[in-house]
């Protein structure tokens, strides 16, 4: 056989073995359910991102991985073989394994929320991504099996909800899809014309707390509650932003040993400042100034109330602050 032929046949050889290399697939000893972590995600024709799309697997679908590639991939910083899996539709699609979690039935809950919580903490998603969040913790609500996991659901579904209404742009209300949303939740939140978007009304949450009150997983929804700011431009008003604090007074007169209460007393001894207190205590001036005075002392009274309750160590300095107010109910 000519040198050169023999030589043509051996590369050519190791090409198509290199190629089948990263074709080839490893099953499975046993088929394995996967659950996806993200939303929309692609199943493709093969493992590699490069190969053609088949379709998109919403957020929380539970697969069957019988394979996985020969070699591992690494996508968004993470690094994982690509499985070969049964789709919703009938047919067979490859997923990264970065992006799936293994899955059982008696984990079920468990993993979803660690799902839902996951992608509560992704900033950079958009709606449709969002509402595949909402729909996840919807359904769970649904499927929870006791009390306290239906709480812990209703409350991840109801910050699911503040999460989406955040990408809601008010100039396109009149159109789809955003006109579905607000007919649907609009009545819920509350326009932000300082950040855009949409915020979700506290009440939603206090009024979830109170379903739950005796639940231990009131003092996490009191404690969203209390952050669930309504829109605001302060701008270094004193007053104006001791007013953003209500929440957490009222956090305190609910829960007086929750795990919040030594944080929410540092930042009223911060916000409660020598301005504030002569502010509470001045005469005269317009009717601005006066029903600014009202509404402090109004909030100085309910957190007198609240620390009536409260054993924890930095009420003390509070106390003094508000002694110094005149004439205010003891």
């Amino acid at each position: 056989m000519n040198h050169k032929y023999s030589l043509f046949i051996f590369v050519l050889s190791l090409n198509v073995s290199a190629v089948l290399g990263q074709t080839a697939d490893v099953k499975l000893e046993a088929p394995k359910a996967k659950i996806t972590t993200v939303s929309a995600m692609r199943a493709r024709g093969g493992p590699t991102i490069d190969a053609a799309e088949i379709m998109r697997l919403k957020l929380g679908t539970v697969v069957t991985a019988t394979a996985h590639s020969t070699a591992q991939d690494t996508i968004g910083g993470k690094t994982d073989f690509w499985y070969s899996v049964n789709l919703p539709s009938g047919k067979t699609g490859w997923v990264f394994g970065g992006l799936l979690l293994d899955y059982t039935q008696p984990q079920r809950e468990q993993l979803l929320r660690q799902i839902i919580e996951s992608r509560l903490k992704a900033e950079n998603t958009e709606f449709a991504d969002r509402e595949e969040v909402y729909d996840l913790a919807s359904a769970a609500v649904e499927q929870a099996q006791d009390l306290n996991t239906r709480a812990e659901f209703e409350l991840l579904k109801l910050l699911a909800l503040a999460h989406w209404g955040v990408t809601v742009p008010d100039n396109l209300r009149d159109k789809s899809p955003y006109r579905e949303w607000h007919k649907a939740h609009g009545a819920t939140f509350i326009p932000n014309e300082f950040g855009g978007g949409y915020n979700l009304r506290a009440e939603m949450l206090w009024q979830l707390e109170s379903k739950y009150h005796n639940l231990s997983i009131a003092d996490r929804i009191a404690w969203e509650a209390a952050q669930m700011l309504p829109p605001s431009d302060c701008e270094g008003d004193e007053a104006c932003n001791f007013f953003l604090y209500e929440g957490e007074i009222k956090y305190l007169s609910l829960h007086p040993t929750g795990a919040h209460v030594s944080e929410v007393l540092n930042h009223l001894i911060e916000a409660m400042t020598d301005d504030l207190i002569n502010r509470a205590n001045a005469k005269g001036a317009d009717k601005y100034a006066v029903q600014e005075r009202i509404d402090l002392r109004k909030m100085f009274t309910s957190l007198r109330l609240a620390l009536a309750k409260i054993s924890a160590s930095e009420k003390a300095e509070l106390l003094k602050k508000l002694d110094r107010v005149t004439a205010l109910p003891r």
